[in-house]
């Protein structure tokens, strides 16, 4: 599941990264804008540990390089639960950023369902 956070989170950074036209004024720089964004909303989620901040952050700064954010997560060992809740709180957070960006309540959703349709396609 933890694992699945991390993919989410990639998949979720590069949509919202690609949804924004180069023309666009108020485009989000992921380095200046999305992940400071994130990170300072982090304190809000109780359950938040400030300790695992920074491996999200790399996460979502390896998303927003074009990496596959899981193996860039793996290659620091097995995720300690803590940190998964941390990835979950991301996650969620860019959820609502792409609904809002989109206007479009449940954007996210239809988003994973075509992620999770061409990735069971992929490996079948």
């Amino acid at each position: 599941m933890s694992r699945g956070s991390v993919f989410l989170v990639g998949v979720l950074t590069a949509h919202i990264i690609g949804q924004q036209d180069d023309g666009e004024e108020d485009r989000l720089d992921p380095l200046s804008d999305l992940i400071p964004v994130m990170i300072r909303k982090l304190p809000g989620f109780e359950l938040a540990d400030p300790a695992q901040v920074p491996m999200v952050t790399g996460a979502l700064m390896a998303a927003a390089m074009g990496m596959d954010t899981v193996a860039w997560r793996d290659q620091f060992g097995t995720i300690p639960p803590k940190e998964a809740l941390v990835h979950d709180f991301v996650l969620w957070l860019l959820a609502d950023l792409l609904d809002s960006l989109i206007e479009q309540p449940g954007a996210t959703d239809q988003l994973m369902q075509e992620t999770f349709n061409s990735t069971a396609a992929d490996s079948g």
